[in-house]
């Protein structure tokens, strides 16, 4: 989930919004601070970049950084090509800048740029070889961190993912996310994976987004408007009504300032002005109550966030695994996001057992829980951007993580100990018996009475001297009496050993039923809420139904249990340690399941026969089981263990006959032995059914193994859609060159075609490769080849001297040369001279040839032709 930095910067806003009239009064008013903008492209990039660049206004007060993806090998002609489609100054970044305020940046190849005190400067390319560069990932972080509300990213088209990492982070922090319009996208890849994410503010078409950015990044950011709504809990209820009968999620415990943030995101996305007609908008639009759950859920976290924190974790992890490493440690890792925080505590119990081969589910069982089905698909895949590798310690990176094109994998082994799941922390039974809870950046978003309610929730899933990990802003509050922080660890603390709490208050007993508490055998336990009448009066028809009993579920999981059963039941080294229906003494717990399944099934009581059961008081006892049937997945019973004494002289004196003594006392033997047979058969079942689920087990592992061939080849795809990617980008600036050549060389031709002069243009090999018509005419030159002609192979006029001597001597003199040629006819001046190129390498010369009397005949032309005119 999201940390402080949210918090504190809604809190920073709405104080700004409260103190806008005073701000007004003032004389002068401060100029608007600066807004960086990271702009990512790759494959198809440059068209949309160019037509973005193309609206945007030079008096917006904003930076813009361009990361687009190209050859770390090829020379890049970006800062030219965007220059011409913009008036705005575009600079090639070198070393370290300070942005100005109206200026695009554009990353040179084989860079990453990033934001570093307030400055842009370029790094080195992190990660794998095959990641792109550069890397527009590292840059939306470094912005988030850098600029936090300031900041903006904006994904445009490009293949792979880069970018949908770093726009979580410009969300978290606050700032503006934008993804361009699949469908105007040339390349969706990059920008559906942004739109994946759920972190995206606004999906446009380049134009669009130039034309709007104004409008955007100008938009009111206060809470004047709905802080006069919160003050109506009929108004803004509507809405949190909305989303709770769309999504099952009740956010009326959130934080108001949390919650008016994230409509102002949402109103502003969708150009709307007043509150009633979003909500009128909520009620007919379901897609939009899904972006605004999806924005009130900010499903984003990273490996080892908040490093100091996971050092004093990991110090309390050895010890732990020291101290009780012999059986399975229990963990829950609640609001888990995509996976990193669950994976990262993972790596720490698998460094304390000695590594990730000796990391097995049975001595560690991590689960992850969180109400983001999407962030949990790709928790449960295991699969991040490249760039998600920079939050770990080197050491780590190499030992838990596979490196695949620009992809991070974590490894099966941790993966197999980590369960991930759908759980809402306050609605939903909690895990029980757990020696670590982590619940980090997530109660900040709670008001106090949910806090509390939470953390009660947590109290009780805790072992004895289990621990508490919170994030960097969080306390136990309320709860300190419960709770003490380890020595020397900050946010850790373990449950108090004389701590008790007995008024947890769970909202899963109630008047209409006992919801099912169990997600797995004996993990969840359901409690009572005996903050409702009803449910006070429905406890009360439970005790005095069932004084002694228990209740359990249809597979014998005790949930709770009513009296003292202690009689009842038995305890040995053979026997279960989980709360089940199997402690019980024999000949009880071979009755009790099936009756069970017969009650349930009936949906009606059910009695079993009295059994001999000596209590001293009492020498009989049975049992009554009463169907609780419920709207949830699963059914529970509630079990009353009822006893009574019989006098077994009197029965004997009053009894039967010795011939139907005997026909009763064969027909119990006969009963026994058939439940002697039934429980064999059960337990012949039972072992059937482990069989086919190690069958099953090995049958996932199969499939296991096929998904990571089958990520393997879309590893290898993935690195050829990247090197495809960079040779899209040079073929684009190939094209826009190839186009620029082919004007000039209209322009060369044209040129030639009207020279009133005799012009060759020769290579350093004397071979001809262009001539004017005046030259083709006097030297009787057709078609020239496309490898040129000699200048050996031209016709010399009579009297001319040899050009392919005074050329070579051109050549390497590096000098140009002239020479005067007198004929019969006329007087010429033949001229050789040689040219460079940007490299000041010699690429050839021209020899151009120039009638002297005619220029002069045509200068006397011209002289007197003036003279007449001025008569």
């Amino acid at each position: 989930m999201t940390d402080d930095a949210e918090n504190r910067e809604v809190d920073a806003g709405t104080t700004e919004a409260e103190g806008t009239s005073e701000a007004t009064a003032d004389a002068e008013v401060s100029p608007p601070a600066l807004t960086v903008v990271g702009i990512a492209a790759s494959a198809g990039g440059l068209e949309a970049t160019s037509l973005l660049v193309q609206n945007l206004e030079g008096k917006v007060p904003a930076t813009y950084v361009i990361a687009q993806h190209m050859s770390p090998t090829h020379k890049s002609l970006l800062t030219s090509l965007i220059s011409r489609e913009t008036k705005l100054p575009v600079v090639e970044l070198r070393g370290t800048v300070t942005p100005e305020p109206g200026t695009i940046y554009v990353t040179p190849p084989n860079s990453d740029v990033i934001a570093r005190d307030g400055q842009l400067c370029l790094a080195e390319p992190f990660g794998h070889p095959a990641t792109p560069k550069p890397s527009a990932d590292r840059l939306f972080q470094s912005l988030a961190d850098q600029f936090g509300e300031r900041s903006v990213g904006i994904v445009l088209s490009g293949t792979g993912s880069d970018g949908s990492y770093g726009v979580q982070a410009i969300r978290e922090a606050g700032g503006i996310t934008i993804a361009q319009e699949v469908d105007t996208a040339k390349y969706d890849g990059m920008p559906a994976s942004a739109i994946a994410t759920g972190c995206i503010d606004l999906t446009l078409s380049p134009e669009r987004i130039g034309q709007q950015f104004e409008r955007i990044l100008m938009h009111p950011r206060n809470f004047d408007d709905l802080k006069v709504i919160a003050q109506h809990p009929t108004r803004l209820s509507d809405l949190l009504q909305i989303l709770l009968a769309r999504t099952g999620v009740d956010f009326r415990g959130y934080k108001e300032t949390t919650i008016n943030r994230r409509i102002a995101r949402r109103m502003a996305a969708l150009q709307l002005e007043s509150y009633a007609d979003y909500v009128d908008h909520c009620r007919t639009a379901q897609e939009e109550v899904d972006a605004l759950y999806k924005d009130l859920l900010i499903s984003v976290t990273r490996f080892f966030r908040d490093p100091l924190q996971f050092d004093q974790l990991k110090t309390q992890i050895d010890e732990l695994v020291a101290r009780d490493g012999g059986r399975q440690l229990r963990v829950w890792v609640t609001g888990c996001a995509t996976g990193e925080e669950a994976y990262s505590i993972a790596i720490l119990f698998a460094e304390a057992l000695g590594g990730p081969k000796a990391l097995k589910k049975r001595q560690v069982q991590i689960f992850a829980t969180d109400i983001d089905d999407r962030a949990l698909d790709v928790a449960r895949r295991g699969v991040y951007p490249i760039s998600a590798a920079q939050d770990i310690p080197s050491h780590l990176l190499a030992r838990y993580f596979e490196i695949s094109g620009n992809e991070l994998h974590v490894l099966r082994e941790l993966r197999d100990v980590t369960l991930f799941s759908r759980h809402n922390i306050f609605q939903d039974p909690p895990f029980i018996n757990l020696d670590l809870v982590s619940i980090r950046n997530l109660l900040i978003y709670f008001e106090a009475p949910l806090q509390e309610r939470v953390l009660y929730r947590i109290h009780y899933a805790l072992a004895p001297q289990g621990m508490l990990f919170l994030g960097t802003s969080e306390t136990v509050g309320v709860l300190e009496a419960h709770f003490e922080p380890f020595h020397g660890s900050e946010k850790i603390y373990a449950k108090r050993r004389t701590s008790r709490v007995t008024n947890y208050r769970f909202p899963e007993m109630s008047s209409s039923g006992y919801r099912q508490g169990v997600a797995e055998a004996g993990d969840r336990a359901p409690v009572k809420n005996t903050s409702d009448p009803e449910d006070g009066m429905f406890e009360s028809l439970v005790k005095s139904v069932a004084p002694t009993g228990f209740i359990a579920t249809r597979g014998g999981d005790i949930l709770r249990i009513l009296g003292d059963i202690s009689p009842f039941i038995e305890l040995n080294e053979n026997g279960p340690l989980a709360m089940n229906t199997r402690l019980l003494r024999r000949p009880l717990r071979d009755e009790v399941m099936s009756l069970i399944a017969i009650s349930l099934k009936g949906r009606c009581q059910r009695s079993s026969r009295w059994h001999e059961f000596d209590l001293g008081a009492t020498n009989r006892v049975r049992f009554r089981c009463f169907p609780m049937s419920s709207s949830a997945k699963a059914d529970n019973c509630l079990i009353a263990i009822e006893t009574r004494h019989v006098d077994v002289q009197l029965l004997e004196r009053q009894g039967l006959d010795s011939d139907d003594r005997a026909y009763v006392e064969r027909m119990e033997a006969d009963m026994r032995s058939t439940q002697e047979a039934l429980q064999q058969t059960v337990e012949e079942l039972q072992t059937t059914n482990e069989e086919l689920q190690s069958v099953n087990e090995e049958m996932q592992s199969t499939n296991e193994e096929l998904q990571a061939t089958n990520e393997e080849l879309e590893t290898s795809n993935e690195e050829l859609q990247s090197a495809n990617e960079e040779l899209i980008t040079v073929n684009e600036e190939l094209q826009i060159n190839s186009a620029e050549l082919q004007a000039v060389l209209a322009d060369l031709d044209a040129i030639l075609t009207d020279v009133p002069f005799v012009v060759l243009a020769v290579d350093p090999a004397l071979m001809v490769r262009r001539a004017s018509a005046l030259a083709r005419q006097f030297f009787k030159i057709g078609e020239i080849p496309t490898i040129g002609l000699h200048l050996s192979q031209l016709t010399i006029p009579q009297g001319f001297p040899s050009l392919s001597s005074p050329a070579a001597e051109v050549f390497n003199l590096r000098q140009p040369k002239e020479f005067t040629i007198d004929t019969d006819d006329s007087n010429y001046r033949l001229a050789f001279s040689p040219y460079a190129d940007s490299k000041s390498d010699l690429t050839g010369l021209t020899i151009s040839l120039i009638d002297q009397r005619s220029t002069t005949s045509m200068t006397a032309a011209e002289g007197r032709s003036v003279r007449e005119d001025e008569k």
